[in-house]
């Protein structure tokens, strides 16, 4: 491509995301990489990705091929800057961060590393709790669950004397998030409980002290139910064309998963609603195909019983698409991506390069709410303008039949009235190369 062709096109793209309130055709990148005050065991890094909005996470740890440590937040913003805290003396520590913009596009930076040889002060600081829950209490057990802000293991020390709590339990894995079961625990008795802290560096720190009572349930504890499915009929708010949300509850906290498929007693895919104890539970399914019916099943396993319970068989229907786009549309939501349409599925045309080559206009890109470019189905990414894609009109220049591409196939159109009938635009049709070839399919 000429000098002039790529001032045009670097133009165009900065004119387009003035006018359209979106970034240009481009991975985010990552500016700026810098780790400082690394003091009392922990080391602060800062970064930016400038040319979008994104969430972060950092992998790090004391080889380059295990990364075993995490740290992350969920706000999107153009500047980062987060703490890795657990960090030893005279250590090199290897870290990589990720980026992820609201549409789930990820991309990483290079592995990059710094060392502790210098740090000032060991790491005197104790872990803090962000989160202590009595998740449930049954007749003779009890689910605990907690959240520190740095990796820690923990002693959970209980007992039915408030000032004496003889019975000790231990976590020895270093994370930032646990859950706890505790057994053989006496009915009809108050019982307290207390969880004590310990990160890498022996830093401790007491959690509250919490009060509970196993009479809540008489006798055994109840076999385990899955309740409250929702939705049961049409939803707006779960149910989409390319994606439902699906809600219940159990009476016991349980770990769950789903199947599901288009035929019944017959369930193609598979996917963990929760990895965690939960009552609550839910799970939104993408991907779907509009206007079908799904079969599926829930699965609830009891984590004090060890027990499974596998509801009836339920179905849902998918909404039909909020608004159909004729074959080769250009089309685009409020991030960067510019997407073709071909059927139920929409290809990203991955740069500036691609989108020129196929002899595309910037003008002929439709601006839709994202909302109805996420019911179309994500096919494979358009990387290459040797072919055109699916649904493309196409001619040769020294003929005048019009074809329409369906399946790597040119089909031609029967008349002019039928390419107008079908809704089809003349100032749509490419006109392509001989070297560009495709097998000849029915008239259409």
């Amino acid at each position: 491509m000429g000098v002039l062709m790529k001032t045009a096109l670097i133009i165009v793209l900065i004119f387009f995301s003035t006018g359209y309130d979106h970034q240009s055709m481009a991975f985010f990148g990552f500016k700026s990489i810098k780790v400082y005050d690394i003091e009392n065991g922990i080391a602060k890094i800062k970064w930016s990705t400038p040319n979008w909005q994104t969430k972060g996470a950092v992998y790090f740890g004391e080889s380059p091929d295990n990364l075993d440590r995490y740290t992350g937040y969920s706000l999107y913003n153009y500047y980062h800057e987060m703490s890795l805290s657990g960090l030893q003396r005279n250590k090199t520590y290897y870290f990589k961060i990720v980026a992820i913009d609201r549409l789930e596009n990820s991309e990483e930076s290079f592995l990059q590393s710094f060392s502790t040889k210098n740090m000032e002060k060991e790491d005197l600081i104790k872990p803090r709790f962000e989160e202590q829950k009595i998740l449930q209490v049954i007749n003779n057990a009890v689910a605990v669950s907690w959240a520190t802000n740095e990796e820690a293991r923990a002693v959970i020390y209980y007992g039915d004397e408030e000032n004496n709590l003889k019975k000790t339990t231990k976590v020895r894995s270093f994370q930032k998030e646990h859950e706890l079961l505790i057994h053989r625990l006496k009915s009809g008795t108050r019982y307290y409980l207390k969880i004590v802290a310990e990160d890498r560096s022996g830093n401790k720190t007491n959690g509250r002290q919490f009060i509970f009572n196993t009479n809540d349930y008489k006798g055994d504890s109840p076999d385990l139910s899955i309740l409250n499915v929702k939705p049961l009929s049409p939803d707006e708010e779960l149910v989409f064309s390319r994606r439902i949300t699906i809600n219940f509850r159990t009476n016991l906290v349980a770990k769950s998963v789903i199947q599901y498929g288009t035929v019944p007693g017959r369930y193609k895919h598979k996917k963990t609603v929760s990895e965690s104890r939960k009552l609550n539970h839910q799970i939104t399914l993408t991907s779907l195909e509009p206007n079908t019916t799904y079969y599926y099943k829930i699965t609830a396993q009891d984590s004090f019983n060890r027990k499974k319970k596998i509801a009836s068989e339920m179905t849902f229907v998918t909404g039909h698409l909020k608004k159909k786009f004729s074959g080769g549309s250009l089309v685009k939501g409020s991030g960067y991506k510019v997407y073709v349409i071909n059927g139920n599925e929409k290809f990203w045309i991955e740069n500036a390069d691609v989108f020129s080559g196929l002899g595309y206009k910037w003008e002929w890109i439709q601006q839709v709410e994202s909302s109805v470019l996420n019911e179309y189905k994500e096919g494979k990414s358009i990387k290459s303008s040797k072919y055109h894609p699916n649904g493309t009109l196409i001619k040769y220049a020294d003929s005048h039949a019009v074809y329409l591409l369906e399946n790597k196939k040119k089909r031609p159109f029967s008349s002019a009235e039928s390419f107008i009938k079908k809704g089809y635009s003349w100032n749509r049709i490419m006109i392509i190369s001989k070297k560009e070839k495709y097998r000849t399919g029915e008239y259409l």
